[in-house]
Formats: structure tokens, C-alpha cells, sequence
């Protein structure tokens, strides 16, 4: 094997995750690329391949299937964080996906998120089940080097600890990986009552509390937009009065929507919660009956998770009311700054139903990824 080969089997992948709307204006990704590349082999002789695009990294459509064997060949995913990193459903989904399952194999090391903007919005008590993660992973602080700018002492200095941790996170979850695939041994029915792994009775009940919350959700989202639509109702002819009259008129209706998106926020990140550590559960479920329950029960959870709608034919018409709800309201949001901020928790709450109802729709899939 020459010096190549052994270069690229040691190699370690590094996936960065990120709104491309932000490198738009931050343009730095390729230059944050280059730099974790060449610093990583210069320091620690590990070379990195660092993949900043979805399509290059070949998930494709089963992406969330293969999230798990990047995992166990230690995989480092690597947020690139800003404030519209959380209003990107492609990105949570990355995030909420990746955490679970090196969760559930004892990884999240592999989690090495940087924010560049936004960190107001991330702590560890936020509502935000995203942002919560990426607080819990003890982010890097990438600031200072953009705006320093590449070729800055800052950038180099944060460079050259950003990779150090990033081989160490790497070389400690390879270690850890190793060790538990070679301790691992073909499990037997004796086992199933010695292990933390969820069981069917865990699964169903957070089937059960999901479909409460989600019901909860439905309610919530339903009031909200009816009290939408009546303050919106009794709103014609603002364009027509005078400058003044019509900004009274706006913030009067801001003040009455302001309180219903709040709670419809809430409402629709809890949701989003419960959706993560369900699928998280069944994920967990689905693996350890692969390895040590009968085969007949696997067959029949296969089988009932690829023929269940979940009751998506509900969520499927909430989501769409929603969203056509809010584009209607485009135009106000941008002629009235106060109407713009009442309006704000309807659009977070809208991106956690969103992200939440992606995640539900891929649950009948999980039988494939597991098997």
C-alpha cells in the first residue's frame, strides 16, 4: 500500500452544514475548507476530507440511512452556524438527525458546531431544540476570525484549535467505536432484559405522548390563524387612511396577533421535541430487536412502520394552510415593522412544523435504514 492509499484510509471525513444563503454574504466556507485541511495534516499528520456540499458527499435521497454508517466510521459533523442556520429546514434536519443517532451510539463528540453569527439566539435552556444542541456541544467561537478575515493571525490561531479538536473528537470516537464493535457479540433473547434500550412499551408511550402533542399543535395552530384571519378581516382599509391612522391601526394589530404567535411558536418547538426524541426511541428500538429480538416481532414493526400514514393527512393540510396563510401576509410584514415582529413566531413556529413533519414522513423508512 503506498503512501496515498494509507493517506486516504486514515483519512478523516468531515461534513460542514450550513445555509448557503449565509456563505452567499460570509463567503468563507471554501477558504474555512482549505485551512482545516492543510492545518489538520501539517499539525497532526491526519489528513481531512471535508465535504460542504450535499450533493458531493453522496447521501442523496436515502441521506438519513447513511447517516448512521458515517457515524460509525467517525464522521465529524460540523455546523457552520448563524441565525438562519435555524431557519433552514435542510440543515435542521441534519443536525436534529446526526445528534440522534451518535447519541444513541455514544458519539457526540463527532458534533463540532462553530457559530460565526447568531449567538444570542443559542443557550441551553432555549426553546429551541436545535439551538439547545448546539449549546449542549459547547460551540466554537468563529467570530472574531471572519472578521479578521483568512490570512489573519486570529483566523490562523483559531484554525490550528478548531483542527486539533476536531482530530481529537475524531481519533477519541474511532477509539470508542472500535472497542464496542469488537466487544460486541451476536445477542440473545436472555439479553433483552439487561440493556438500557428502549423497549415497545417506551415506544408506545412516546407514540402516545406525540400524538397528544400533536393534537395539542393542531389546536393551537388553528386558534392562532383564525385570530389571524379575524384581525386581518377587520384590518380593510388601512391602505387607505392617512399615514398616521394607519400605523395606529397596525400596531393595535400587532399588539392582538403578537400573543398567538408566541404560543403557536412554543407550541410548534415542543412538538418539534417530541418528534426528535420519538424518532430518536424508535430508532433505537428498531436497531437493538435487529440484533437480538425474534424475527417474526421485527418483521411485524417493519411492516407497521412502512404502511403507517402517522395521520399525515392532517399535518400535510395544518402545514399548507400555514404556509399559504403567511404568504399572504408578505406584504404587511414588509410595510410595517411591528406587524413584522408579531409575525415572527408564526414564521419560527411554521419552520419547527416543518422541519417536525419532514422527520414524521421519513419514520415509515426506517425499516429500510435499519435493515
Amino acid at each position: 500500500m503506498d503512501r496515498e492509499e494509507l493517506e486516504s484510509e486514515s483519512a478523516i471525513r468531515v461534513f460542514l452544514s450550513y445555509a448557503h444563503a449565509d456563505d452567499e454574504l460570509l463567503d468563507m466556507v471554501k477558504y474555512f475548507k482549505v485551512s482545516l485541511e492543510h492545518v489538520a495534516f501539517a499539525d497532526r499528520g491526519r489528513r481531512l476530507d471535508v465535504f460542504f456540499d450535499r450533493e458531493s458527499i453522496g447521501w442523496g435521497d436515502n441521506w438519513k440511512g447513511k447517516i448512521r454508517g458515517s457515524i460509525e466510521g467517525a464522521m465529524i459533523f460540523m455546523p457552520v452556524v448563524t441565525r438562519q442556520y435555524f431557519d433552514r429546514a435542510a440543515c435542521r434536519e441534519e443536525l436534529l438527525s446526526f445528534h440522534g443517532e451518535a447519541e444513541r451510539l455514544g458519539v457526540t463528540s463527532l458534533i463540532l458546531p462553530v457559530v460565526v453569527m447568531g449567538h444570542s439566539y443559542i443557550s441551553e435552556d432555549s426553546q429551541d431544540v436545535a439551538a439547545r444542541i448546539i449549546s449542549e456541544r459547547q460551540y466554537r467561537n468563529l467570530e472574531d476570525a471572519w472578521i479578521e478575515g483568512p490570512g489573519s493571525a486570529t483566523w490562523r490561531r483559531t484554525m490550528m484549535q478548531l483542527a486539533r479538536e476536531l482530530v481529537d473528537a475524531a481519533e477519541l470516537a474511532e477509539q470508542k467505536l472500535s472497542v464496542d464493535a469488537g466487544a460486541s457479540t451476536t445477542p440473545s433473547m436472555g439479553d433483552l432484559d439487561d440493556t438500557d434500550a428502549p423497549g415497545m412499551a417506551e415506544v408506545s408511550e412516546a407514540l402516545e405522548v406525540f400524538q397528544r402533542r400533536g393534537e395539542a399543535l393542531m389546536l393551537t395552530m388553528k386558534n392562532a390563524l383564525a385570530k389571524l384571519a379575524e384581525s386581518f378581516n377587520g384590518a380593510e382599509g388601512v391602505q387607505n387612511m392617512p399615514a398616521a391612522e394607519a400605523r395606529a391601526k397596525m400596531l393595535e394589530m400587532a399588539a392582538q396577533i403578537g400573543p398567538y404567535g408566541a404560543e403557536f411558536q412554543e407550541e410548534a418547538r415542543s412538538f418539534e421535541a417530541v418528534v426528535v426524541e420519538t424518532e430518536n426511541l424508535m430508532r433505537s428500538y428498531l436497531e437493538y430487536i435487529r440484533q437480538c429480538g425474534p424475527r417474526d416481532l421485527l418483521e411485524r414493526e417493519y411492516a407497521a412502520l412502512r404502511s403507517s400514514a402517522v395521520g399525515m393527512e392532517a399535518f400535510d393540510e395544518a402545514e399548507g394552510m400555514l404556509s399559504e396563510f403567511l404568504k399572504n401576509l408578505r406584504p404587511v410584514e414588509v410595510s410595517s415593522a411591528p406587524m413584522r415582529k408579531s409575525l415572527r413566531g408564526f414564521r419560527d413556529g411554521a419552520k419547527a412544523v416543518e422541519s417536525a413533519i419532514t422527520m414524521i414522513k421519513g419514520w415509515p423508512a426506517l425499516a429500510d435504514e435499519t435493515s
